[in-house]
């Protein structure tokens, strides 16, 4: 009789161990749901901060780029108008300088006296820069479903006029002028009205410039 109350003693005792056991599982089981919940959290957060600081460098990207075409567009285009500012004063330099030079040559002769010339030039004189040359090429190998292969090649190309600063002045760096065709010049002097003179000053312009003679035209100056 002793010996059943101590088998159901014993019984008892188990019982009420593996409830206890069953207990702690389902605590453990909670706590790690919690955790596991907390983690897909973070997980959330840290992607959405991703995405967030993604959005923030495209748009400064996209910005500087935006920026540094519309700066090249401005710089292109006061590059272009000093160029043709350079043309146009070298244009009248150039003009001036041989008209000086031709009446200067021609009042050296006997009997010309005072003289005035004027230069009929075909068209303007053309000025060369230096240019920098960016050319890149670059080939990319794709690979399609069927097993084949292709190359594709961009080439990518543009120049810019070398600028030069002389005296805080900056202008094109010519590195090759084309002067203006000379198509006629009139001459008109003192001595004109005597022939031989007259005659000296055509010879002298035609063999000067390479011109014909019906391009050379001399006449005497009003008194």
């Amino acid at each position: 009789m002793n010996f059943d109350k101590l088998k159901n003693a014993l019984m008892d005792f188990n019982k009420s161990k593996n409830n206890k056991n069953t207990g702690i599982n389902n605590s453990s089981e909670g706590k790690n749901n919690l955790t596991s919940k907390k983690a897909n959290s973070n997980n959330k957060t840290f992607n959405l901060i991703l995405l967030l600081l993604a959005g923030i460098a495209l748009t400064i990207v996209g910005s500087f780029f935006k920026d540094t075409k519309a700066s090249n567009m401005v710089n292109n285009d006061n590059n272009n108008k000093q160029q043709e500012a350079s043309i146009i004063e070298a244009k009248i330099s150039y003009k001036e300088k041989v008209q000086n030079e031709l009446i200067g040559i021609l009042g050296k002769i006997e009997g010309v006296g005072k003289i005035e010339a004027m230069i009929y030039f075909d068209g303007g004189e053309e000025q060369v820069p230096a240019f920098n040359i960016n050319d890149s090429k670059s080939t990319t190998k794709e690979k399609d479903t069927g097993g084949g292969e292709r190359n594709i090649t961009q080439e990518n190309g543009g120049s810019t006029v070398v600028m030069s600063n002389d005296g805080g002045k900056t202008e094109p760096l010519i590195v090759k002028t084309y002067n203006p065709k000379i198509t006629g010049i009139c001459i008109v002097a003192e001595g004109a009205g005597d022939k031989v003179t007259e005659l000296r000053v055509r010879q002298a312009v035609t063999n000067l410039f390479g011109l014909e003679e019906e391009k050379v035209q001399v006449y005497p100056m009003k008194n």
